[in-house]
């Protein structure tokens, strides 16, 4: 029994180190399977939410917490973006609802209460 259970974590550790991500789960909500969190995310382009030296906290309708990971970690992990997909990390991060829609497509959206538009978000967020 001993031996199943340490073939298994070594396995997952294997595969974990051979599915190297841009990203980190955090934490997992209440609506999201950690599945269809790596699915979604693995699928998307985050070209230009990548900062220089500091995490982008990206926070999911359902309480998910993922980060993505910054430039000096993606270096240090030899996965390879495009050096146009850095932002300054003086640049403040877009507060954004996502979500994941059914299909699995990552969703992101304003509060329109709160911003009409981005040209006001935007204007509040940039002052």
């Amino acid at each position: 029994m001993k031996k199943l259970l340490l073939s298994i974590v070594s396995l997952m550790l294997f595969f974990n180190l051979l599915s190297q991500d841009f990203f980190e789960i955090k934490s997992v909500g209440n609506e999201y399977s950690m599945s269809t969190l790596l699915s979604s995310f693995r699928s998307s382009d985050f070209c230009g939410s990548f900062f220089e030296t500091k995490r982008n906290v990206i926070k999911l309708n359902d309480g998910s917490i993922i980060e993505l990971k910054s430039k000096n970690e993606l270096t240090q992990e030899n996965i390879s973006i495009s050096s146009d997909c850095f932002l300054s990390d003086s640049q403040k991060p877009i507060d954004y609802i996502w979500s994941i829609h059914p299909s699995g497509r990552l969703l992101k959206g304003y509060d329109n209460d709160k911003y009409p538009s981005k040209k006001e978000y935007d204007q509040i967020n940039n002052q």
